[in-house]
């Protein structure tokens, strides 16, 4: 839906083009960018993004 994309307010999450992407990955995130703000988690509607180290 492009919602992390549009929201970001540091750009930070971008689209990837389909022929450059992993399955089912069309977007990514520049760390460099991100202030770990969680806009993006936040409009995400299908919780896909998820924020933190992980395990």
């Amino acid at each position: 839906c492009d919602n992390c994309v549009v929201y970001c307010p540091q750009t930070a999450v971008f689209k990837v083009p389909k022929s450059k992407s992993t399955t089912g990955r069309y977007v990514d995130t520049d760390y460099t960018k991100c202030i770990g703000c969680h806009i993006c988690k936040d409009v995400c509607p299908t919780g896909y993004i998820q924020m933190g180290l992980g395990e």
